[in-house]
């Protein structure tokens, strides 16, 4: 096993001259130093198969500490899904689960395309606009906000804290006013539903504030932190994949083209944008007992990055064209993208609604829309969420529907 700090040619996590632009490192580490350590406590992990059987392994790996890469974990006064382990977790996840289950979901789907409808006519007919900040950012916020209760009346103003809290991710954002602002206001609302009881909504915050029979009740600091879980973990990551797709289609102009003629290749190209640039770069394990992964021992008491935008480009999983975008590339949802196992992201089926509909849309009103001629890919800051900066195009279409 080579150190990372023996050699500058490998992925370190901790280097933050290696997060704008990773993948030639990353392949370099798939083949090279598929394990390797970066600090006294971190180890990296980048191949499709060494990441699996981490996923797969809830006996010596934990979920606590999820996303933090140093020896310091967030500490939270109550458990929420991402850092949780079984029991909680099960139980947790399975309360969240009905607000996403198939039924709640197509239920939600004429809100989805009415938010998505409203954000398209906001485009002009024709001209130059960047897709991502005029179109893409709006459009998973609203339709959480939906899925969780927010009156609509409040959605500008709880999206203005909300993007300041993401964009702290994955750094402590508690002492933020706009976090403190957003779990003061989440508060009042969990506090106006209890008080009208015989009230009712198919929502998250009547699902969390009223346990149903074989549920724990639930204080409202911990109703507050699981709704801040949905906002920071749903939205900036479904940007992501809807901006990445609508990138790549474009950048490769064949690929929209073959969307165009024939839109049964949408939903696998969904999951060929996750494979390929995957929202969420990494998610951490604790090592809870002594094991081996690859070749090499880790102790109990250290850390294990899952580098899964490396996974995802694995070679011995992909083929030797993993790092080039195929909407017809066969079994893309094999992808990693969404973690695997007990605590594969409850929210995919959703995010992949709202890919498909808003990239639909933008089919439908402008088939002949281009990428501007400066449009170049430049990954946003932060070493956890990969999305495209900005998807600058030229409008020529039917414009507001």
């Amino acid at each position: 096993m080579t150190t990372f700090t023996e050699s500058g040619q490998y992925f370190d996590p901790l280097n933050p001259a290696h997060t704008p632009d990773p993948d030639d490192l990353m392949e370099a580490s798939r083949k090279g130093c598929p394990v390797g350590q970066v600090s006294d406590i971190l180890y990296t992990v980048h191949t499709d198969s060494d990441v699996r059987q981490i996923f797969d392994d809830t006996t010596h790996f934990s979920n606590r500490g999820n996303f933090s890469v140093g020896p310091e974990d967030v500490q939270l006064p109550v458990t929420v899904i991402t850092l949780a382990d079984p029991p909680d977790h099960t139980a947790l996840r399975a309360r969240l689960l009905k607000d996403l289950a198939p039924v709640r979901l197509r239920k939600l789907a004429p809100k989805v395309s009415a938010i998505v409808e409203d954000c398209i006519r906001t485009l002009p007919k024709s001209g130059v606009v960047e897709l991502y900040a005029d179109y893409v950012h709006f459009i998973p916020a609203r339709i959480l906000y939906s899925l969780i209760g927010f009156p609509e009346s409040a959605w500008h103003q709880v999206q203005k804290w909300s993007d300041v809290v993401v964009a702290r991710l994955p750094e402590p954002a508690h002492e933020l006013p706009e976090f403190i602002s957003l779990t003061e206001y989440i508060g009042s609302l969990v506090e106006a539903r209890r008080l009208s009881p015989n009230d009712r909504h198919e929502d998250v915050l009547d699902n969390l504030c009223f346990a149903e029979a074989g549920e724990q009740d639930m204080p409202t600091p911990e109703v507050v932190l699981h709704i801040m879980q949905l906002v920071t973990a749903a939205t900036d990551t479904t940007r992501a994949l809807i901006a990445n797709c609508l990138f790549r289609l474009l950048d490769q102009r064949e690929q929209w083209e073959a969307l165009l003629a024939d839109r049964a290749l949408l939903p696998n190209a969904i999951e060929e944008s996750l494979r390929f640039d995957a929202p969420g770069q990494f998610m951490v394990r604790s090592v809870v007992e002594d094991t081996t992964v690859g070749s090499g021992p880790i102790a109990a008491g250290k850390k294990v990055y899952l580098d899964i935008q490396s996974a995802n480009h694995d070679e011995e999983r992909w083929g030797e064209d993993s790092r080039t975008f195929r909407v017809d590339r066969p079994n893309a949802s094999l992808h990693l993208a969404f973690g695997r196992g007990i605590h594969a992201c409850i929210g995919a089926p959703l995010a992949r609604i709202e890919a498909r509909v808003a990239i639909a849309a933008l089919l439908d009103a402008y088939p002949d829309m281009v990428l501007t001629a400066d449009a170049a890919w430049v990954k946003c800051e932060g070493a956890l969420i990969r999305r495209v900066q900005e998807v600058p195009v030229q409008l020529t279409g039917a414009g507001k529907l």
